[in-house]
């Protein structure tokens, strides 16, 4: 009995959320609305989960201009009071050639990457990207500021 009384705990401290969404505009609302259930889970305030609804929308800036090309795959993690939200942007199966972006997209998407970096910096407590398995990967982490007593 000990077991399954340690199993439910452990179960309430952490879990698992992911969904894998075609990169639009559009779609990245179902990533924000899965961040901030997730984060009224780990005890965030109202103040907090649009904190990191917009985390999410910046994250998902990290990877340019969304396209019918890709799709997003979130994990999102609670660790008692912590959220972290990684993200890949991955090719869909069987499409082929490149979509071109014109030097101004670039130059735009680059401004834009900026400012994000700063709304993440501002929004959450860590964040970051790199490659992983050959897929570009953004992530991010709050966790829950308890109001002092």
């Amino acid at each position: 009995m000990n077991a399954l009384v340690d199993t439910e705990r452990r179960t309430a401290e952490r879990e698992v959320i992911e969904i894998s969404i075609p990169s639009s505009v559009d779609l990245v609302v179902l990533a924000r609305f899965t961040a901030a259930t997730i984060g009224a889970r780990a005890g965030f305030d109202l103040d907090e989960m649009d904190d990191l609804k917009l985390a999410v929308d910046e994250l998902t800036i990290s990877f340019g201009p969304l396209d019918g090309e890709t799709c997003l795959r979130f994990e999102f993690l609670r660790e008692g009071d912590t959220v972290t939200v990684h993200c890949a942007r991955e090719h869909l199966a069987g499409l082929l050639g490149e979509h071109h972006r014109s030097e101004r997209d670039v130059m735009n998407w680059e401004q834009a990457r900026e400012l994000s970096e700063q709304l993440l910096n501002e929004l959450v407590d860590s964040h970051g990207q790199g490659v992983t398995n050959g897929r570009s990967v953004s992530w991010l982490r709050k966790r829950h500021c308890a109001s002092p007593q």
